[in-house]
């Protein structure tokens, strides 16, 4: 059997240079495309998740109202971006304040000790135009959120 030589370069046990600086563009392309989704991700699951203690205020309202048998009111103030419990007199919860990217809109809510409430609409929305909504039966006074 004859050998026949195939690289004129010599050694060929190693990368170029040319190859090594592909592979590193090529992951410093992967890692920026993975900041960049998680930093959306983390957004997104922050709207989501002021969204969801909005319509667990709203449902614990009602459940306080029943067990408590007074009224309960669900207080929001739209200027300050903000929302609590009123159990009436000076009793209240704590206020809630949501981050300033997420205006809240709607009127107070009222639930009264046999179940039902004034009924409602409380949005909140991202600077995306993303919308949720929590909407309280005022027969009911159940809640439930939806996205818009």
């Amino acid at each position: 059997m004859v050998r026949t030589k195939t690289s004129i370069a010599g050694n060929n046990n190693g990368f170029t240079l040319l190859e090594l600086l592909v592979v590193l563009f090529i992951i410093g392309l992967a890692s920026a495309m993975v900041i960049f989704s998680a930093g959306r991700m983390r957004d997104n699951s922050m709207f989501r998740e002021e969204a969801r203690k909005l319509y667990l205020t709203a449902k614990h309202a009602r459940t306080a109202a029943i067990l408590e048998r007074q009224d309960v009111a669900m207080k929001i103030d739209e200027e300050g971006n903000r929302y609590w419990l009123d159990y009436g007199g000076d009793k209240t919860s704590e206020l809630h304040t949501v981050p300033k990217k997420y205006p809240l809109s709607g009127k107070d809510l009222h639930f009264f000790p046999k179940g039902s409430s004034s009924g409602g609409l409380i949005e909140i929305r991202n600077e995306k135009g993303q919308k949720y909504a929590v909407e309280v039966d005022q027969v009911l006074g159940t809640a439930s959120i939806k996205r818009l």
